[in-house]
């Protein structure tokens, strides 16, 4: 290698390391006002965030001495599956919290055991006084691709819970989809294909000028990942979220319980456990507090918040929405779509976006769009 690359290949590498700490201290120290009232709502996921791209600062050694085997190693390390297990830790961390998912902490642990301890074991060759690997050895390849492998499938596989729920979660948990965010949801997909696509590029050439491409544009999808979380990208208002907290820290409710996983269905939950006198107990809960006290005509209504004001249990009133009434989307939007009615009849001169926001709906596309879903 001549100087110049080798400047050129430590240069990049100072990039993306500098670029990760720029992200790491705008993550943690930035909030928008008044949001920073209640980040664990609004910014779900920050230290872990901040950690990943902390994280960066492993890359020192290679920064230095992009010549190094040992540093080549490490750098191979970390942008190969390091940088995708960091995709799996920003999608978990973040809609894992909004989903109340409590598994993805063990997946993480199992997938990132091993590459923690490959890293860590490469940090040391890299600074080790010497050169430990003239040339990178069968075994650290095998390590590297087996890897690899391991964390694009788990990378995937989160891709695959987080399109689900985007797609079924305002049928099943939300009465507005603006509280799971969806449209960031799928951003964020794009960005995580990117990351795939550069990983593997960089790790298949085994070329340091490559690399340095990739590192420098990891370094600006990390920027674009910052620009996209500095707002939240939950639309509940805030007054909202935070009398939700003191009413269930006054009251002493506990956490809701991890929802039921596919292979145990909420409704055999209920059928087991519950009397007929009791489900109708739950039902007439229900009805009283979405119909009687009009909690429906809350745009940013939950399936939770339904839960916790009757004082029964998520997994109960779940599944007796879904059996009884239709479905907790289908219940709150055939009593909002109503309403839109009757406000159009009592004020004829009223137009189709005022009923609707007197309605609960948070915009008349989201009217047009609960009323096509109700037909179908």
């Amino acid at each position: 290698m001549t100087p110049l690359s080798i400047h050129l290949f430590g240069l990049a590498a100072a990039v993306f390391i500098t670029t990760g700490l720029v992200v790491a201290a705008v993550r943690w120290f930035h909030m928008c006002h008044p949001f920073d009232k209640n980040p664990g709502y609004y910014y779900p996921g920050r230290p872990f965030v901040m950690s990943i791209y902390l994280n960066a600062l492993v890359l020192i050694p290679y920064a230095i001495h992009p010549e190094s085997a040992d540093a080549w190693l490490l750098a191979r390390i970390y942008f190969f599956p390091v940088t995708l297990f960091h995709c799996i830790v920003l999608l978990f961390s973040y809609f894992g919290i909004i989903m109340h998912w409590k598994q993805w902490r063990l997946s993480l642990f199992l997938v990132g055991g091993p590459v923690a301890f490959f890293l860590l074991a490469a940090l040391v060759l890299a600074v080790w006084p010497g050169e430990q690997f003239s040339q990178e050895g069968k075994a650290a390849g095998y390590i590297l691709y087996s890897l690899g492998v391991i964390t694009t499938l788990a990378c995937v596989l989160a891709m695959q819970l987080v399109l689900r729920e985007a797609r079924r979660i305002d049928m099943d948990e939300y009465s507005n989809p603006d509280d799971f965010p969806v449209v960031s949801a799928r951003r964020w997909m794009l960005l995580v294909v990117l990351n795939l696509v550069l990983c593997w590029t960089g790790a298949l050439s085994n070329n340091r000028v490559v690399l340095a491409f990739v590192m420098l544009l990891l370094a600006a999808s990390a920027l674009t990942f910052l620009i996209t979380v500095l707002h939240p990208n939950r639309n509940r208002p805030l007054e909202n979220v935070t009398a939700e907290v003191e009413a269930v820290a006054q009251l002493g409710l506990a956490p809701d319980p991890e929802p039921a996983s596919e292979n145990e269905p909420e409704e055999p939950l209920y059928q087991r456990s519950l009397s007929l006198q009791k489900r109708l107990e739950i039902l007439s809960a229900v009805a009283t507090v979405v119909e009687e006290m009009e909690a429906y005509l809350e745009p940013h209504l939950t399936l939770q918040q339904v839960a916790e004001r009757c004082g029964y249990n998520r997994s109960y009133v779940a599944g007796l929405i879904k059996s009884e009434l239709g479905g907790f989307f289908t219940y709150v939007n055939r009593l909002r779509i109503a309403h839109v009615e009757s406000y159009l009849h009592d004020h004829p001169t009223a137009t189709v976006e005022e009923a609707a926001d007197e309605s609960g709906f948070v915009s008349r596309k989201a009217y047009y769009a609960a009323k096509a879903k109700m037909r179908g």
